[in-house]
């Protein structure tokens, strides 16, 4: 049975959900995503877990405020709330933006990491294209929904903001991709927690970037789900939710 709430953080209110029961694990969603992001995943991990997916400021049910979307400022929000659930020593699953917030979560606060699973992951801006940052650069809020339709209708329709606080938030995204993430691979080597680092073969993120967050974190283990983009969880959900359950279930440390 899945239950909604509320929680007040730094002065917002926290939109998040819950199902299941056991260990804690913790859906990280991404860029203008909300707990939908995990659709397809969220009633298989409540079977062996208590799954908690939250909404960051700005992002689904939670209401934007006047602070600047930064990656840092994620990952704050994600301890406070995991805090403020006591949530100790919790599975972090991120997809997107919501991967590097779980390794910052893991980089400043390992108490409260148990496993990582990076989807579709990226530590710094190298992750994206030159082309990619181009269009970014010139691209409008009006641009932006021509490009991606059912991400704006779903902003739209959940958000307490109102459809007409889209190019507020749509702004605030854009500077941020530009200029973060920028973790250091020293920081990424000090994660301890058994990390996976999964991606899509037709990712829109360089399978190079995707190499060297894998190698950057010690005994980390690839997972490259063929057939499948930077979408992968909605597209081979079979494949990714077998790949996500067969790492947070085993105890052992591959050799």
């Amino acid at each position: 049975m899945q239950a909604k709430a509320y929680l007040p953080i730094r002065g917002s209110q926290i939109y998040y959900q819950t199902s299941g029961d056991g260990e804690p694990l913790v859906l990280l969603h991404g860029g203008f995503g909300t707990v939908e992001d995990f659709a397809s995943q969220t009633p298989e991990l409540a079977k062996h877990f208590r799954v908690v997916a939250f909404e960051r400021p700005g992002h689904g049910r939670t209401a934007d405020n006047g602070e600047p979307f930064s990656f840092t400022t994620m990952s704050e929000y994600t301890v406070d709330f995991m805090e403020s659930l006591g949530l100790k020593a919790a599975n972090l699953v991120g997809w997107s933006d919501g991967a590097a917030v779980a390794l910052l979560v893991a980089i400043a606060r390992p108490d409260l990491v148990k496993r990582i699973v990076s989807v579709g992951g990226f530590f710094n801006t190298s992750n994206m294209s030159a082309g990619d940052k181009d269009w970014f650069k010139s691209a409008t809020p009006e641009s932006f929904r021509k490009a991606a339709p059912e991400v704006a209708k779903h902003y739209d329709e959940v958000s307490p903001d109102g459809p007409a606080h889209f190019p507020i938030v749509f702004e605030k995204m854009v500077r941020m991709w530009l200029n973060e993430p920028d973790i250091q691979k020293e920081e990424l080597a000090k994660i301890a927690a058994p990390t996976l680092v999964m991606a899509g073969d037709r990712e829109a993120i360089p399978l190079e970037h995707t190499l060297e967050l894998f190698r950057s974190i010690k005994d980390s283990q690839l997972c490259i789900v063929p057939g499948s983009t930077h979408f992968l969880l909605a597209e081979k959900p079979v494949a990714a939710n077998r790949a996500i359950l067969e790492f947070l279930l085993t105890e052992e440390k591959p050799k």
